[in-house]
C-alpha cells in the first residue's frame, strides 16, 4: 500500500514528476518546498523539513537518492541534504507470451526453428502470418511479391528482403509456397565491356555519357540508371543476377549521399555485394564542378554522417563543400570531361588513389 504524503511531500513529488530531467537538482525542490509552505522562510528547521519530505518520497519510493558520500551531498549545514533526487526507471513492460501456435503441415519445420534460430520479431510475424494464410487455404492465384508481402506483412517492401534470407532457405518458405512470383521494373542498362564491376548512375544524362565514353577493357562491365531515389528497387532487380561488384556514382549532396548509404546497407539485406563509391568520378567532380546553393536543410551532423559513405581521402573536401549548404551536380562529369579525360582514369574508378 502505498504511504499518504503529507502536503509538503506531495507539493515535492508533485514537483518531480513535471521535471523535464530524470535528476531533479535540490535547489529546485528547495523552491518548491518554499512555495508550498510559507512558514518555511527563515526558520531554523526548515532544512530539516525539507529532509524529511525527502525521505518521505523515498519511502514511497517517487525518488532514488544519490548514492553515499561527497558528491552527491550538501555536508552542512546540517543535516546533509541529497544534491539532486531522481525519479526511478519506469519498470520494464514484461515481453508478452507468445500463445501456442498449430503449424500448418508446409510449416512443420517451424518449431525447431524458433527454439535454436532466435527469429527476429519481424521473422516471427511473417512465420505467424503465413501460417494464416495456408490455414485459411492459401490463394487460387500467383500473385507479384510485393503484393502478397503487403497481404502477409502490411509491408508491401518486406519480402524484398525476408524472401532472399534464412526464411526461404532450403527445406523452409518459398515462393511457390506462398504463391507470389518476383516482378522487376525494367531498369534501364549499357553493357561496355567484360569487367565485373555494375555502376549504377543516379542521372540520366550523366548514364549517358559514361556509357559513351567509359573504356570497354576497364573494370566497368556495366552502367546502370539507379534513378535517384529508385536505387533500392534497382537494387532488388539486380539481386535476380547479382554482379560480381557493386559502385554507384551520385550527385555531391546530402540527399545523393544519404541515398548511397541507404543502398550500401540495402545490398546486405539483398546478398549483394558491397555498394562502393565511384571514388574517381567522385574525385573528377570535386576537382571539376562547381558547388551550388542548395535549398536542402542541412545540419553539421547530417553533413558529418553523410560523408562517411565515400572514402576517407575525399571526405574532407566533401564536407568542405556541404558544410556551406552547397552541392554539386554530378552532370559536371560530363561528355566534355570524359571525353578529355585519359582512358586509364576512367578504366579503374572505384580505385583509390595511391
Amino acid at each position: 500500500m502505498t504511504p499518504t504524503l503529507s502536503p509538503l511531500a506531495a507539493a515535492l513529488a508533485r514537483t518531480v514528476a513535471a521535471a523535464d530531467r530524470v535528476r531533479v537538482p535540490v535547489e529546485t525542490l528547495r523552491q518548491s518546498a518554499l512555495a508550498a509552505d510559507l512558514s518555511l522562510h527563515g526558520a531554523p528547521d526548515a532544512r530539516r523539513r525539507l529532509l524529511a519530505a525527502i525521505t518521505e518520497l523515498v519511502d514511497a519510493g517517487h525518488v532514488t537518492l544519490p548514492a553515499a558520500g561527497r558528491t552527491g551531498w550538501e555536508p552542512a549545514p546540517r543535516p546533509p541534504l541529497p544534491r539532486w533526487v531522481s525519479r526511478p526507471a519506469p519498470p520494464k513492460a514484461a515481453a508478452p507470451t507468445e500463445q501456442p501456435v498449430s503449424w500448418h503441415a508446409g510449416l512443420s519445420w517451424v518449431p525447431a526453428f524458433t527454439a535454436t534460430d532466435r527469429p527476429s520479431a519481424k521473422e516471427r510475424a511473417l512465420l505467424r502470418a503465413v501460417n494464416a494464410f495456408l490455414g485459411a487455404g492459401g490463394s487460387k492465384l500467383v500473385v507479384p511479391l510485393r503484393e502478397r508481402s503487403l497481404q502477409l506483412t502490411g509491408d508491401e517492401k518486406s519480402l524484398d528482403a525476408l524472401s532472399r534470407g534464412r526464411l526461404f532457405s532450403s527445406g523452409r518458405l518459398t515462393l511457390e509456397l506462398i504463391l507470389a512470383r518476383r516482378t522487376s521494373p525494367p531498369v534501364a542498362r549499357h553493357r561496355i565491356g567484360c569487367g565485373p564491376v555494375t555502376l549504377l548512375v543516379e542521372n540520366w544524362s550523366t548514364y549517358e555519357s559514361l556509357t559513351a565514353t567509359l573504356p570497354a577493357d576497364g573494370e566497368i562491365g556495366t552502367v546502370a540508371y539507379s534513378a535517384g531515389n529508385s536505387l533500392g528497387a534497382v537494387l532488388t532487380v539486380l539481386a535476380d543476377d547479382p554482379p560480381a561488384a557493386l559502385a554507384y556514382f551520385g550527385d555531391l549532396d546530402v540527399r545523393g549521399l544519404e541515398i548511397a548509404a541507404a543502398g550500401a546497407r540495402l545490398v546486405d539485406d539483398l546478398g549483394l555485394p558491397p555498394l562502393l563509391p565511384a571514388a574517381g568520378l567522385y574525385r573528377l567532380l570535386m576537382d571539376h564542378g562547381l558547388p551550388a546553393d542548395t535549398d536542402a536543410d542541412v545540419t553539421p551532423a547530417k553533413v558529418r554522417k553523410a560523408v562517411v559513405w565515400l572514402p576517407a581521402e575525399l571526405r574532407p573536401p566533401a564536407e568542405a563543400v556541404l558544410m556551406e549548404g552547397k552541392r554539386v551536380a554530378q552532370e559536371a562529369v560530363g561528355l566534355e570531361l570524359l571525353t578529355g579525360t585519359p582512358a586509364t582514369d576512367l578504366a579503374a574508378v572505384t580505385t583509390q588513389r595511391r
